[in-house]
């Protein structure tokens, strides 16, 4: 397995728990962590037929069928709340992941699980979601494939109340020394945005999102 944004999402999965990859088209990730020891039994899920065929190969080829179980189906609804441990949900937009997350509600009923994210877009919006759910941010890195950045988390239920800052979301677990790509990337984002508010004469609203982006260049 090649793909620097998987290898960081299996380096977060702990070692000796039941891993349940969502969206797992080729069924790489589960394949790899049974191989390495990480985990001994894995569920790979995807809502298409299509990716599922595609997983149920790998496993096979791998040798890996006793260990690792295809299903199909959307998102959480594959899994019983018990049967996981380390829950990786890859590839796929924020929102998307935040829905996954919100119409599975047994995420909150206190068993130790951890979430692995990886989300190629709506980041914020996601770490928004989290911290609005109660979740904690434990650990985050950020990958760099071409001129893309991605950022990989893991979460878990702790009913913490939302942070006081509204930078938050914008940071979440990145350090200021890793982060520093990604926050030069969000404050130039926010300021494109404050320009078009300023334009169109919205200047309270610009003037907010600038505060942000100069709060996120003082981290750089």
């Amino acid at each position: 397995m090649t793909d620097q944004r998987l290898l960081c999402a299996a380096s977060m999965v702990r070692a000796g728990g039941v891993l349940a990859d969502i969206g797992t088209d080729h069924a790489h990730l589960p394949v790899w962590l049974i191989q390495n020891g990480i985990c001994q039994k894995a569920i790979a899920a995807d809502i298409g037929e299509g990716p599922a065929a595609s997983a149920r190969r790998t496993v096979q080829e791998a040798g890996l069928s006793a260990c690792i179980e295809v299903r199909v189906g959307d998102g959480l609804s594959v899994l019983s709340p018990e049967e996981a441990t380390e829950i990786v949900i890859a590839g796929m937009g924020g929102e998307t992941i935040a829905q996954i997350l919100a119409a599975a509600p047994w995420l909150k009923d206190g068993v130790d699980r951890r979430l692995v994210l990886q989300p190629m877009t709506k980041t914020v919006e996601l770490r928004e979601w989290l911290y609005q759910n109660g979740f904690s941010i434990e650990e985050e890195h950020l990958i760099r494939d071409g001129r893309h950045l991605y950022c990989v988390m893991a979460a878990s239920f702790a009913a913490a109340p939302p942070p006081a800052s509204v930078l938050a979301p914008y940071v979440g677990g990145l350090s200021d020394e890793e982060g520093a790509p990604y926050f030069a990337h969000q404050a130039a984002h926010l300021r494109r945005r404050a320009a078009g508010l300023r334009a169109g004469g919205q200047t309270e609203q610009a003037a907010s999102l600038e505060a942000l982006a100069a709060a996120l260049e003082e981290r750089i």
